[in-house]
């Protein structure tokens, strides 16, 4: 292994990092990503199928006007720090693959609103071997504005666009919200009544056409979980629209690592390991070891 400072840890040893942590520059700022593998368990066509994910956290600057990534000289007051979510997922159906990814981007400092980590961007991929989709959505002005191209003559290459309510949540951004990592989004206890842009990838699986959700959020208080066969506190956030319930549940300690979740539909994952790596670089084949270190297939 050519990389000899790489920070790992498994679920089941996943300790309570220094108070220093909470700073959130002074952890994320670091020049890694933190990768964290999960157990999947994903139903399609009436089928539970088992999988897995990786979900990956970073910061990185973007074009304050086109929201893509800064890789050329551009002046500070031109760009906006984000914190990333790459949220991947790998499962099989009979005979084929499916591979999707979702990510979204949230200003790390707020632009309009009062809370950290306002939402920017997301978008969705989705390959499987009848072909792939994809999704963008740009939350900007006020207004939700929504950019699909699709292999299915239904939906084909299509616009939409809808305001953005005073009491908007995005299904995709709670992942990065409800980790709190500049303090407190909701109190122990609290409940929220908010209008909800379920997640692409439900938009996706459903066909359905794009609306918002009346949606209810949850915190919970502190419990006891197993995770990989280790006893963690963990956090649960609840979150429910039509018939539709996720319960995601988050440690306790800093960072607050996404330790599990399911949901009403019979999906749901695990924390298999979580590592802090600068994985952009880790492209060669002595570095494939680390993927077993993850838990996930070669």
């Amino acid at each position: 292994m050519r990389i000899k400072t790489v920070l790992g840890v498994g679920a089941a040893v996943l300790a309570p990092l220094a108070a220093a942590a909470d700073d959130f520059y002074q952890f994320w700022g670091d020049g890694r990503a933190e990768l964290s593998s999960y157990r999947i368990v994903q139903p399609r066509y009436g089928e539970a199928r088992s999988g897995y994910g990786v979900m990956i956290f970073v910061t990185e600057d973007v074009n304050r006007e086109t929201l893509i990534k800064v890789e050329s000289p551009t002046p500070k007051e031109e760009r906006i720090y984000t914190l990333k979510l790459n949220n991947i997922l790998k499962f099989t159906t009979g005979i084929y693959d499916y591979s999707v990814m979702s990510s979204v981007f949230s200003a790390v400092e707020p632009r309009t609103q009062t809370q950290p980590f306002e939402l920017l961007k997301q978008n969705l991929s989705s390959q499987e071997w009848c072909g792939h989709v994809f999704e963008e959505v740009r939350f900007t002005d006020g207004r939700l504005r929504g950019e699909l191209n699709s292999y299915f003559e239904s939906e084909g290459r299509t616009q939409w666009s809808m305001d953005r309510p005073k009491d908007f949540a995005s299904e995709d951004h709670l992942l990065i919200r409800i980790r709190e990592l500049q303090g407190p989004f909701m109190a122990e206890g609290e409940s929220r009544q908010l209008t909800m842009l379920p997640s692409l990838w439900e938009f996706r699986i459903a066909h359905s056409p794009r609306v918002l959700e009346q949606a209810t959020l949850a915190k919970g208080a502190p419990e006891q979980i197993t995770v990989a066969g280790s006893q963690r506190t963990a956090i649960a956030w609840t979150w429910t629209y039509g018939t539709h319930g996720k319960t995601v549940w988050v440690g306790a300690d800093y960072p607050h690592h996404i330790l599990r979740w399911q949901d009403t539909a019979g999906g749901s994952g695990e924390l298999l390991v979580s590592k802090r790596l600068p994985y952009w670089g880790l492209h060669d084949i002595d570095d494939e070891p680390l993927r077993e270190e993850l838990g996930i297939p070669r």
